[in-house]
């Protein structure tokens, strides 16, 4: 499957004509244990909240709640501005959860798993405390093998998305680089045994046309340049946008 919107529309479908129910992180140890056919959708927003928001709209109008985690700590985006902070408003306010993208490379690599955790549950407060929303779950930017391993301390006292129960209990799947790295979702042999599954997506990959994923994000470059030019305009009187 290609990576348009159009695909994504029929993977939501086909995944919801399969009996599948899609589930928040916080539901997932008792669908489990009930052995219900469900899905965790996850969207790690890396790079670009414009791109976020469309899937957002996207996922609503399907009628599907997803998770959407968001870093803190990017030169990529800033939640906490005006404009960012409307932008993951608007995509909350369409049903859908919010996690903490939490990036391990942001801090010193001799921090041990304690120190790392502290950081984790300060970035949770922050981005909960400032949409009023509650974060109850953990996704990590580029793991390590460190997170890898699922090690349930590096994120206590909230859980992370690459703990076995998300990743050894269901079928993980993930559009990383911009190819499904282990394996397209409807050619899963899980989705045709029922079994849980848990969906990473990334919003950049996507877009109305199949795109290398190079060039998907030499377009996020193009649209970050023209925002930043518009809001030095906006801001210092001697630049006008050309």
């Amino acid at each position: 499957m290609n990576f348009t919107y159009q695909g994504y529309r029929e993977l939501l479908r086909r995944l919801g004509r399969r009996g599948y129910v899609f589930a928040s992180f916080p539901a997932a140890p008792g669908l489990l244990r009930r052995g219900q056919r469900f899905v965790l959708l996850r969207h790690d927003v890396d790079f670009d909240l414009e791109s976020a928001l469309r899937m957002a709209e996207l996922d609503a109008d399907s009628g599907v709640a997803a998770t959407y985690f968001f870093l803190v700590r990017t030169d990529h985006y800033n939640v906490f501005s005006a404009e960012g902070s409307a932008t993951v408003s608007r995509i909350l306010d369409l049903g859908h959860h919010l996690g903490l993208h939490f990036d391990c490379a942001a801090y010193p690599p001799s921090w041990d798993v304690p120190a790392l955790a502290a950081a984790c549950a300060r970035e949770v407060r922050l981005l909960a405390d400032w949409f009023a929303r509650p974060v109850s779950i953990v996704s990590y930017h580029r793991p390590t093998d460190r997170v890898l391993s699922g090690d349930p301390a590096l994120s206590a006292p909230l859980p992370h998305t690459y703990m076995a129960m998300f990743v050894r209990e269901m079928r993980y799947l993930s559009d990383s680089r911009g190819e499904w790295r282990f394996g397209a979702p409807m050619d899963a042999a899980a989705l045709t045994q029922g079994r849980p599954l848990h969906i990473l997506v990334h919003p950049v990959w996507w877009d109305d046309h199949p795109l290398p994923p190079r060039e998907a994000l030499a377009r996020f470059l193009d649209r970050r340049a023209r925002t930043l030019e518009a809001s030095v305009a906006r801001n210092c009187s001697v630049y006008e946008v050309r």
